[in-house]
């Protein structure tokens, strides 16, 4: 990928991780605070509401970005149809979360979570009238200005949730939660300047509502069984079990949803720009796979190994089980990696139906075991039945993109290798320290040493076994490269 082009890609990539690094460094500051300030079974009953507008939100959802994103040539009535149907989806969702608030509750045996979920059902309509035109954005890879977007609604979210606290209890998450939707909305149509026009033309939305019909299966399989799991957690265990899950996978799924959406916001329009391209579409899946793994599994193997330590001098004595909750779901975020690079190669090539069948197969897995698994193991148990489901995924994603793709792991097993070698070197040497020093200062030593030591460790073992990770970084991202300065021989 060369020229302007490949230019592109680099901004986008380097602004997209601005704006993840930003949001989610934002997202555990506000957890760890909050963590010490709220009760588990705060965060078990806003878990219960946000599961359900969650649910409503996706099994109405038609897909309107990604189509947009995926259409050559999106017009004016394209987008205004969007914005419609977007809007009117948003009245019905709220309007039914409000009615059904009392069904839900007595669902999740939880009567206290239906005023909560009335007062949330308000975010469905404040997000839908955001501006259509970030649809546009996305294509064209300008990450600087949706960088905006969410870093806004992610710092308002932060000091709502936090400032109320203490006196709203769990209510502040839900202020919270309000106020950075409504932050995030002012800020998309300063950077995506856009009249919303109420515009029902069939002409115009049934092209993107055929493309966004596969978005919407593949959305609804996977919250189906994500409700699932959090209903038998609720209904068997309670809403502070439910509460631990619930920080749990925040926490573990944190670097899970970063590998998500930097593969999927950038990959996706990147692999539909090139599909034409066959070869060079092997080339930027195998270096997005190794750049994603080269700096996600240093952080799940310090994750995993660290969770007790983490538990016990962070988040403090009244979230003692989430230890092995962590280590399970971190685990199977890790197991996850390859599918979640191969989500967007699929839609990208205009495969999006294999993305419902594989994500219709691991929920189908996940689910058959669930019931059994949490009666027997307890909330650890839900957290086996998904590290099973994505296991088995990950095997027929493989499959999938070999009949896409001529060699789509050629090349990509020694460096892996070796950033796993250095990984569990690492850790190793994080969890030493962890014993030896305690409290919090002990903790965050033991990281940083820890993650300064792996940096070193890829860096030695691309130089000496000639890894080409600077390579990768410089052809196919050549920004990032001379961001870090990656030498010409590397």
């Amino acid at each position: 990928m060369e020229g302007s082009f490949a230019r592109q890609a680099g901004d986008a990539l380097i602004w997209k991780t601005i704006q993840l690094a930003s949001t989610k460094g934002l997202f555990f500051v506000r957890t760890l605070i909050l963590a010490r300030l709220l009760a588990p079974a705060d965060f078990g009953l806003f878990a219960i509401a946000l599961s359900a507008v969650g649910f409503f939100l996706t099994i109405t959802e038609l897909g309107m970005v990604p189509a947009l994103v995926q259409r050559r040539e999106a017009e004016e009535t394209h987008y205004d149809g969007a914005w419609s149907v977007g809007m009117l989806r948003a009245l019905g969702v709220s309007a039914v979360l409000v009615a059904a608030a009392p069904v839900i509750a007595h669902l999740f045996a939880e009567p206290r979570a239906a005023t909560i979920l009335r007062v949330l059902a308000a975010k469905p309509l404040i997000d839908a009238i955001a501006s259509i035109r970030v649809a546009e954005l996305l294509r064209e890879l300008k990450y600087r200005r949706l960088a905006l977007v969410s870093l806004s609604a992610a710092a308002v979210e932060t000091v709502v949730s936090i400032a109320f606290a203490t006196t709203l209890g769990v209510w502040a998450l839900v202020a919270g939660a309000l106020a950075g939707g409504a932050a995030g909305v002012v800020v998309s149509y300063i950077v995506a300047p856009y009249r919303p026009r109420l515009v029902l033309d069939a002409h115009a939305i049934q092209p993107l509502i055929r493309f966004g019909r596969w978005v919407f299966l593949t959305a609804v399989v996977a919250v189906g069984a994500n409700s699932l799991t959090q209903l038998v957690i609720s209904r068997q265990l309670g809403a502070s079990e439910l509460g631990l899950y619930f920080l749990a996978t925040k926490l573990a799924f944190a670097p899970y949803e970063l590998a998500t959406q930097i593969s999927g916001e950038v990959a996706f329009p990147l692999f539909a720009r090139i599909q034409s391209d066959r070869a060079l579409v092997e080339k930027a899946f195998q270096a997005i796979l190794v750049g994603t793994v080269t700096f996600l599994l240093p952080v799940y193997v310090l994750l995993i190994s660290l969770a007790p330590w983490f538990v016990q001098d962070v988040l403090g004595g009244r979230w003692s089980g989430t230890g092995p909750l962590i280590q399970v779901l971190g685990l199977a975020g890790l197991v996850s990696l390859f599918g979640e690079v191969c989500v967007p190669l699929f839609r990208g090539l205009g495969h999006p139906k294999w993305v419902v069948v594989l994500e219709l197969i691991q929920s189908s897995l996940v689910v058959a075991l669930l019931w059994s698994v949490v009666s027997r193991y307890g909330a650890v148990g839900a957290a086996l039945a998904w590290l099973t489901g994505l296991g088995v995924s990950q095997v027929l994603h493989y499959w999938v993109a070999r009949w896409l793709l001529e060699s789509p792991l050629a090349g990509v097993w020694r460096p892996l290798a070796l950033v796993s070698t250095a990984s569990l070197v690492g850790a190793a040497i994080a969890v030493a320290l962890s014993q030896i020093l305690d409290g919090l200062l002990g903790f965050v030593v033991a990281v940083n040493l820890a993650s300064v030591v792996t940096g070193i460790l890829v860096w030695i073992f691309d130089r000496r076994f000639t890894l080409g990770l600077g390579s990768i970084l410089r052809q196919t991202f050549p920004k990032i490269a001379g961001l870090i300065r990656v030498a010409p021989g590397t």
